[in-house]
């Protein structure tokens, strides 16, 4: 089983972080596989037509692989706080999979686009590759996807023998055909990608590499076809400015009720008993000047880290926090940052790295904190379902924990998986993206992940990354 990467829900779409390497590697895997898998490229374009479709918005969610194949939207997940690490261009892994299939004798299929194209691609890629082989070339017909053959046009594909089948239709048109006929196609691997053949036949040429890499590769396929192109890049780029203050507003959503929830409520009383290690960092945290940064050589507990005296912080010193964090969570111990100055928390926020660390104002929050969170457990009811509840917040400082724990509860046969809520007060789009890895396996199986209990704010986060109908409420669903 090939596990799946980690998820980034940008402006309502689900991504897989992949690098090109990676997205390749998978796909090898997959090629060699005996299941029937797909993988989306997804752009500006592509994203502005699934904001609307919600049909779209479901074929991209069980996509086996989701890539980013924009730089604006690789630029925004970057100001968003959840970065993707590369754009992963179809232009680009098309080559690169024909490649794989030479070296690894895995023949290929071509589907779409007209014959000619197809026949052409299929002899410059064989000549291009040596020991390619082109398991067939099928253009459909001239109308409606519902119009066509299609068992017949599958029926040809499965005697084919092919591992990997490229689909030119054009987007959305592709991704229909995909989501509906891959399973009945035999072939391991779909992937729709467009134009990508016709950049092999040169009947179109892409831009220079520098275009690429700096995101104008729209403005030169603009330049190309101004009259079918500007009206639609007008409107993808009306989208990205609606989608990305949309997702600003969420953004500043979380980090009010991040801070809300690192606010004290301790009321008194007698304080847990707990062993506590006490440290303070103070004075300027710059690359090679760490002496008022200790991080010790053994924590056997939880660590309070008082930081009301650092003047400075550059990477080199977020570098060495984050040293720390890594150290306390491979002790398997909670780290509080206690009473960090103005210039630390600017530091964090800046580098989006402040759900990395608990921040507390002062020792009674830590405390507080400290007797609060509570396991999450699984609980199997009566009819099969498995019910689990967590009482922390689900962000980057405990997504290993949370996917540890969904882990351990999924069900083999139950038909649903409940998550409650009800004492979360916090939930960030990583922790959204394990929930989305589970039910897709859930789905799978003939069940689901349904969410219970949800306060408010929860579930107005969940609703502005628009995956309220696919992570739905268990009341609704029961």
């Amino acid at each position: 089983m090939i596990d799946e990467p980690p998820i980034v829900v940008l402006l309502g779409l689900p991504f897989h972080d992949l690098t090109l390497e990676e997205t390749l590697r998978d796909c090898r895997e997959m090629m060699h596989g005996q299941d029937n898998r797909y993988l989306v490229t997804a752009n500006v374009d592509f994203t502005a037509q699934a904001n609307e479709d919600a049909d779209l918005r479901k074929i991209v969610f069980f996509a086996d692989r989701v890539v980013c194949d924009g730089m604006p939207l690789v630029w925004l997940s970057k100001v968003f706080g959840q970065p993707l690490r590369e754009r992963v261009a179809g232009s680009d892994m098309v080559p690169r999979l024909l490649e794989i299939c030479a070296k690894d004798r895995l023949p290929v299929y071509f589907f779409g686009s007209d014959i000619k194209t197809l026949e052409q691609a299929g002899e410059i890629a064989a000549q291009r590759y040596p020991g390619l082989v082109v398991a067939g070339c099928d253009a459909p017909p001239m109308g409606a996807v519902v119009q066509w053959d299609n068992e017949a046009i599958c029926a040809k594909m499965a005697a084919s023998g092919a591992k990997l089948l490229l689909v030119c239709l054009g987007c959305p048109k592709q991704e229909r055909w995909i989501f509906a006929h891959h399973r009945d196609t035999g072939i391991p691997l779909s992937i729709g990608v467009g134009a990508s053949l016709d950049f092999i036949t040169g009947k179109q040429v892409r831009a220079p590499k520098w275009m690429q890499k700096t995101g104008l590769e729209w403005f030169w396929r603009m330049a190309g076809d101004p009259k079918r192109l500007i009206s639609r890049y007008s409107h993808d780029l009306t989208f990205l400015i609606k989608a990305s203050l949309n997702q600003a507003r969420l953004r500043s959503k979380r980090e009010k009720l991040a801070e809300a929830a690192a606010q004290p409520t301790w009321a008194g009383g007698p304080q847990p008993v707990r062993k506590i290690m006490r440290l303070k960092w103070e004075g300027d945290l710059e690359k090679g000047r760490y002496d008022g940064a200790p991080i010790p050589t053994r924590i056997d507990t939880t660590v309070l880290l008082e930081c009301s005296a650092i003047t400075f912080m550059d990477s080199g010193g977020l570098g060495r926090l984050a040293a720390m964090v890594r150290a306390c969570r491979t002790a398997g111990q909670d780290l509080f940052v206690v009473a960090p100055s103005a210039f630390m928390k600017h530091a964090l926020a800046s580098a989006h790295m402040d759900s990395l660390v608990t921040l507390v104002p002062d020792e009674d929050a830590a405390m507080t904190k400290m007797a609060a969170p509570a396991p999450a457990r699984a609980v199997r009811t009566d009819a099969g379902t498995v019910r689990v509840a967590f009482s922390y917040p689900l962000d980057a400082l405990h997504l290993a924990d949370l996917i540890a724990t969904l882990d351990q509860a999924e069900p083999t046969a139950a038909k649903a998986l409940v998550v409650d809520l009800a004492a979360v007060d916090f939930i960030d789009s990583r922790a959204v993206g394990a929930l989305i890895r589970v039910h897709k396996r859930m789905v799978a199986k003939g069940g689901g992940l349904y969410l219970a209990n949800g306060q408010p704010a929860v579930r107005e986060i969940i609703t502005l990354l628009r995956l309220d109908q696919i992570l739905a409420e268990w009341k609704e669903a029961a």
